[in-house]
Formats: C-alpha cells, structure tokens, sequence
C-alpha cells in the first residue's frame, strides 16, 4: 500500500506534467499565403523585396506561389523560369518591358477551406519600363491586397476573406493559444501550492503524532 508520502510524490508528478503538457505552446500547421518569387538563372529565388518596390526589367521572370511556407526556403512555383517559353513570341516594343509571370495556385493541402487551387498558369506582361512587380502581376491577374498591402488573393483565390482588419489571420488563434497556456500555467502552479501546504501539514502532524 502506498504511504501519504508515496502518494503525494505520485501526484506531484502528475501535475507537473500537465503543467508542462498544457503550458507548451501547441503546435500548428503554418498559415497557407501568397509567396514573391524571381528566376534566380533557371530556379527560383524569393524576392528579397515586396512586389510594390521592385522594378523588373525586360526579359525577367516573376513567380507567385500559394502554399505553407516549407523553412528557410520556402516553396517556390513549380513551373520552370523560362523567359523564352511564356514570353518568346511576344515582340520587343518601344517603351515598354516584357516580364514572364508564372502563378502557381498551390496543392490541394494548402487551399483555403473550401477552395480548389485552379491549373497554374503563365503569362506575358508587357508594361511601361518604370512598373512594378505589383503592376506586372495585375496586367495578368486580379489582385486583391490586405489592409498591409500584402497580396492575400489572386484570382479570387487567397485567404482575404479569412484576414482580420489591421492584422494577420493567425494573429487571434495565436493570442488565444497565449492565453490558454498562461491560464493552464495558473491553474497547475496553484495545484502544485495546494499539494505542498498539504504535504507540509501531513509532516507536522506526523510529528507530532510521534
């Protein structure tokens, strides 16, 4: 049979670990958003910059992808950056500059809810010399940017819908996951005082009982 002891030990145990269990921060699959890319020679390369400040010049290509970010890399479009395949029968013209633009509406995993990612596509914009990526992008596609000037939709196809005014939308799961934690975190130190007064008033009684 287990002493008082025993069993106070076994149930601190046990509510350390839950402590521990409810206090981590739970884990939770990356929010999906519209990535920038560049032909970097015959890859993708991410965009160092927004869209809205970058200039591309004749004959470059610009990519754009749906999906989870994949670590430090990323996930480019998984079309090749070929200038001379989406823009080699469109002709130079005064003025004006070529940009291959290759949209990649992701994996089915990655949609939003609901959604189903349309065929990925190309096209050839051509544009006044001063454009932008953000210009480039809408000679061949409807856009749709969040209150942060951030692309969140292409061809209807984003998560703009999702996205809190002012904010991200994983923005409110992340306050509330805080939040769960703090309180869980509470609520199990509490236990852990409880169980000690306890403990200390089982010793002196045992003193005193001897």
């Amino acid at each position: 049979m287990l002493t008082a002891r025993s069993r106070l030990l076994t149930a601190f145990g046990l509510i350390v670990g839950l402590v521990l269990a409810l206090a981590a921060p739970a884990s939770a699959d990356a929010t999906a958003f519209w990535g920038y890319w560049q032909a970097g020679g015959s890859k993708w390369a991410f965009a160092q910059t927004g869209p809205a400040s970058t200039h591309p010049k004749d004959g470059a290509v610009e990519g754009w992808r749906f999906a989870r970010s994949s670590g430090d890399s990323g996930t480019p479009p998984r079309v090749a950056p070929v200038f001379a395949t989406i823009c080699g029968s469109t002709a130079a013209t005064t003025g004006a500059k070529r940009v291959a633009v290759v949209i990649d509406y992701g994996a089915a995993a990655d949609a939003p809810s609901g959604a189903a990612p349309p065929v990925a596509k190309s096209a050839c914009a051509v544009v006044p010399q001063n454009a932008t990526g953000s210009d480039v992008l809408a000679k061949v596609a409807r856009t749709q940017a969040d209150k942060s000037g951030l692309i969140c939709a292409i061809d209807a196809f984003g998560t703009c819908a999702a996205a809190s005014p002012g904010a991200s939308s994983s923005a409110a799961p992340a306050a509330k996951k805080k939040s769960a934690g703090s309180t869980a975190l509470s609520v199990g130190i509490g236990l852990l005082l409880v169980l000690a007064a306890g403990g200390s008033m089982m010793a002196v009684r045992r003193r005193a009982n001897q």
